[in-house]
């Protein structure tokens, strides 16, 4: 009895490490698109006065403010946000502000900024390969919690 009842989970186990494997598989997929593009050489640096005035102005601009706001995020997830979106716009990231709606990213895109001329960058996702990388990120998280619940499971079984 306790033979089957341990093979049958260790075949359960084995299902769900192949379910996570094939997750992985499409999520790598999915991510291939979505590549960081690089830093540009030549960063224009600023000062801290500057980063204090234009800080200061980014705050004030309500109506705009509201087009940057973060919601619903940790800060781990709008600091890695402001990052790469630094890296995309080619600016400087001036600071990274909680407020009472969710946390202000203020981007100094620079003197010298020209609108690019393909609005959308290739490097982005699509709204359908966004929702498909964030279903797999979803579904590998399941189901390693789920393999991590199993193995407690037959640990539990081996004991007794």
């Amino acid at each position: 009895m306790a033979a089957t009842t341990h093979w049958r989970n260790q075949l359960t186990i084995d299902k769900a490490k192949g379910k996570l494997r094939k997750a992985e598989k499409a999520l790598a997929r999915v991510q291939e698109s979505l590549e960081p593009s690089d830093l540009p050489d030549d960063l224009e640096t600023l000062t801290d006065e500057d980063r204090f005035l234009f800080r200061k102005i980014g705050l004030s601009m309500k109506p705009f403010l509201l087009l940057i706001i973060v919601r619903g995020k940790s800060f781990e997830q709008v600091k890695h946000i402001a990052i790469s979106l630094e890296a995309e716009s080619g600016g400087v990231l001036v600071s990274l502000d909680k407020t009472t709606k969710g946390y202000a990213i203020i981007l100094y895109r620079g003197k010298n900024y020209q609108c690019p001329l393909p609005l959308r960058p290739r490097n982005l996702l699509t709204r359908r390969q966004a929702l498909a990388r964030s279903v797999e990120l979803q579904r590998r998280e399941a189901l390693k919690h789920h393999i991590s619940d199993l193995q407690e499971k037959v640990g539990l079984l081996n004991l007794n």
